[in-house]
């Protein structure tokens, strides 16, 4: 391969395994006889970690270091180290050893090829809680439903194209794991192969940790991210729409009032309906006007971009 390999891989307080992280990285890509480098993105670690990059940048020339000033969290860290990557192909691992880099890089760069834009790892090994394995249930049968993507594991490892990150949008808080998601929807083809998951010899976990706030905030985040990727091109058929039901609404109770009135003289004690009526008939406008608004900024966004 005469493309340039970059290896990303985000660290936050993890002395504990990133020598032997770096040393099977550096090992499994000489092994691919490919141009690499391996680009470790240090999220503001506490520990001994930043200390430990910088001996280890003295041993393996292929290493670069990036430190971040603040923690960013997972979503800013990974976004940092593509957009920095200097490779045409990306791979991403984490550098916890959860992911063998000895085996892991190079089924990821054997499956990513022509009918291939982007290559998926799956930890079909990974034994979880009934609970967590009842939620990584709900969220893949739920991804599948909205996005037509048939993948066990979004946000696990993967291989792809750094011509990716620049035809989707930037990737906000937590949204990582819709990665894949957003690549697809640009027409990008992804393929699944399964990988070990190796449980964590040293430490915690210090990304992606499970809890009610991530479990809710997943699911709210995916229904934005589904209204995002299928109406922020046509936005007049979500508000049209919602304008065109509340406006009928509002005009068949127009109608009824206008028939009592007909028939009895006077609408006597109807006065809220008459009040519902109005609300009903303003929003149905308002929705509208919302409507020509947003395809108005799409327009403009798409001129801009062009």
């Amino acid at each position: 391969m005469a493309i340039k390999i970059s290896l990303v891989a985000p660290a936050y307080n993890e002395q504990g395994s990133i020598e032997e992280f770096v040393k099977r990285s550096d090992d499994a890509l000489k092994k691919q006889k490919v141009n690499y480098e391996i680009l470790i993105i240090d999220d503001a670690s506490t520990d001994r970690t930043p200390a430990l990059l910088e001996n280890l940048k003295k041993k393996y020339h292929k290493l670069r270091v990036l430190r971040n000033h603040k923690n960013l969290g997972l979503t800013g860290t990974i976004w940092r180290g593509f957009n920095e990557a200097k490779g045409e192909v990306i791979v991403f691992l984490p550098s916890d050893l959860e992911s063998d880099p000895k085996d892991d890089v190079p089924a990821l760069l054997s499956a990513l090829g022509k009918d291939s834009d982007m290559v998926v790892g799956w930890r079909y090994n990974q034994r979880q809680g009934i609970i967590k394995t009842i939620v990584s249930l709900f969220f893949n049968s739920l991804s599948s439903m909205l996005f037509h993507i048939k993948v066990h594991d979004l946000g696990w490892i993967k291989a792809f194209k750094k011509e990716i990150i620049y035809n989707i949008e930037p990737m906000r808080s937590d949204w990582h794991r819709f990665f894949v998601i957003f690549a697809a929807n640009e027409g990008y083809r992804i393929r699944e192969i399964k990988t070990r998951f190796h449980p964590r010899r040293t430490g915690e976990s210090k990304f992606g940790k499970f809890g009610m706030k991530r479990l809710f905030g997943g699911f709210f985040d995916m229904i934005v991210i589904k209204f995002n990727l299928s109406f922020s091109k046509k936005p007049m058929f979500v508000f049209g729409s919602a304008g065109m039901l509340l406006f009928l609404l509002g005009l068949i109770g127009g109608m009824y009032l206008l028939f009592v009135k007909i028939t009895e003289g006077a609408i006597g004690n109807r006065m809220p309906l008459m009040f519902l009526i109005a609300l009903l008939l303003i929003l149905g406008i308002q929705f509208f006007a919302l409507g020509f608004i947003a395809e108005l900024l799409v327009s403009a966004k798409q001129l801009i971009k062009k």
